[in-house]
């Protein structure tokens, strides 16, 4: 997540540095659709889908990534109460996936881009394989796995989700790309409220 909240605030960076050198750049109003990424609280992380009308817009963002090890020790070291045999879960592998949509409803508009209030919601889903194994105590503090004993597979998940409001601005950059920044009121799900992780876009304005 900080590694995501980092790139989101380079391209903040990028992005307004770019819009402020794009003044003159006649605006494309008849490219409405784009398709490009996205990354942020309430916006989600990952491929993002935005469409402007008149004055409203949506954006519906879905992402995954998957990360974690499969390696199961056949040798561990503990001090486990003198056990002589235990059973420890390890997690395995973990797969996250984001999914987002937001509403935007346009401001202002002018050679530079478009100036807006966005509001909606993103859901993080985390899905994680755990291994239950069991161990046999061959020294003091020091375990190993009982062959014949299969490890047992099982899933944990876990749901996290956001909700929020904040302004943005869409900078027209070089040909169809745009590039997105914002800035958001987020409440997450434990009721905390979040304020000044900026979200950011890239885009590809195909029609």
């Amino acid at each position: 997540m900080k590694r995501l909240l980092v790139f989101a605030m380079l391209l903040f960076v990028v992005c307004s540095s770019q819009g402020q050198t794009q003044s003159s750049k006649q605006k494309e109003d008849d490219r409405n659709t784009g398709l490009g990424f996205h990354f942020g609280t309430i916006s989600g992380n990952g491929f993002s889908y935005r469409k402007y009308y008149k004055k409203g817009g949506l954006q519906v963002t879905l992402g995954g990534i998957t990360s974690g090890s499969k390696e199961i020790y056949n040798t561990i070291y503990g001090n486990y109460g003198s056990a002589s045999i235990i059973t420890i879960t390890k997690n395995g592998r973990e797969t996250k996936l984001s999914s987002a949509v937001n509403y935007v409803r346009t401001l202002d508009t002018s050679q530079v881009g478009r100036f807006y209030i966005v509001a909606g919601g993103s859901l993080l889903s985390s899905f994680i394989r755990q291994y239950e194994i069991d161990y046999q105590m061959v020294e003091v503090n020091y375990y190993t796995r009982i062959k014949d004993h299969p490890e047992r597979k099982k899933w944990d998940s876990d749901y996290a989700y956001y909700f929020g409001f904040g302004l943005g601005y869409d900078f027209n950059l070089w040909e169809n790309f745009h590039c997105v920044v914002e800035l958001p009121l987020t409440i997450d799900n434990e009721s905390e409220i979040k304020m000044y992780i900026p979200q950011a876009g890239i885009y590809y304005f195909f029609k």
